[in-house]
């Protein structure tokens, strides 16, 4: 009898486990379906030959990347919350008039066709550092930082915008942009039909060879090298660069000497001609008595 109510008892503990599991993993996917937990995200990936269309519709990508091989269509979609977009060689991505927003880097070694679209640089994911890779023509190109956020563009690069070039930093905290290696330069080019909204950046390596840009504002915490922005003029690239001749401590002793002497002669020559004149009023006067 005793053996009969432990292996019951065994049984029931069993039972009771097994109701409590099922119990779990039903609350689980209850709070899965009404969006009380975060579901778990996979990078977006096109492969080569695969497309991927947004349908006019959102894409979440839950702060996952975006790696395009094949075609990616946005068409009027919205691709947000994005960490890292790659497109790769033999990849296209159709902006359309869409929306793309991405807090990481973007690397472009195919193809990217604008349309009217919008690529929307942002703060997230705790970075302080994001690269801009490959030459892109984008329509509208916009910077927003509100943590001094580094733009590190790929030395020999271009970034081609038509439409809006917005670059946004904070007073206190300026956006920064730089190229990729000290002292070799990256370049963003507006076309002449573009519009800008620039305020709070600091800029080193990086040169507007289209527009303009930023010309009624200081470089806010950059070094330099900053053709075309800020009102500097711009730089034809492969002339050289020609210092303001100085002179040493020993030139400037002798053209102190050397101005120095002229003066005392200027001087000896007006003082001669105040004496001939007061000579020459003393004859006339003589003569007339």
């Amino acid at each position: 009898m005793a053996l009969l109510n432990v292996a019951a008892s065994a049984g029931k503990a069993r039972c009771n486990r097994a109701v409590r599991s099922f119990r779990a993993c039903a609350s689980l996917a209850i709070a899965l379906a009404l969006g009380l937990m975060p579901a778990a995200h996979a990078d977006l990936v096109v492969p080569s030959g695969g497309q991927y269309m947004t349908g006019g519709g959102q894409t979440d990508l839950g702060g996952t990347d975006v790696i395009v091989a094949g075609t990616l269509f946005v068409a009027g979609g919205t691709l947000v919350n994005m960490r890292n977009l790659t497109i790769q060689p033999g990849g296209t991505i159709d902006g359309g008039s869409g929306v793309i927003e991405l807090g990481g880097n973007w690397s472009n070694s195919g193809t990217f066709v604008a349309g009217t679209s919008t690529v929307r640089f942002i703060d997230s994911y705790g970075l302080v550092s994001r690269t801009i890779g490959g030459n892109t023509a984008f329509f509208n190109a916009r910077f927003l930082s509100a943590g001094g956020t580094n733009y590190v563009f790929q030395v020999g690069t271009t970034q081609t915008i038509a439409g809006l070039l917005q670059i946004l930093g904070l007073d206190s905290n300026p956006i920064q942009f730089r190229s990729s290696a000290p002292g070799q330069v990256a370049n963003i080019n507006l076309l002449p039909g573009g519009t800008q909204s620039i305020l709070n950046v600091g800029v080193t390596d990086v040169w507007a060879t289209g527009q303009p840009l930023a010309s009624n504002q200081t470089n806010e915490g950059g070094s330099g090298n900053s053709s075309n922005w800020f009102g500097s003029p711009p730089i034809v690239p492969g002339s050289p660069i020609a210092p303001i001749p100085t002179l040493g401590d020993l030139a400037l002793l002798a053209l102190a000497a050397l101005l120095a002497g002229l003066a005392f002669i200027a001087l000896h020559r007006r003082a001669r001609s105040r004496v001939q004149r007061t000579h020459s009023r003393h004859s006339t006067s003589r003569n007339l008595a």
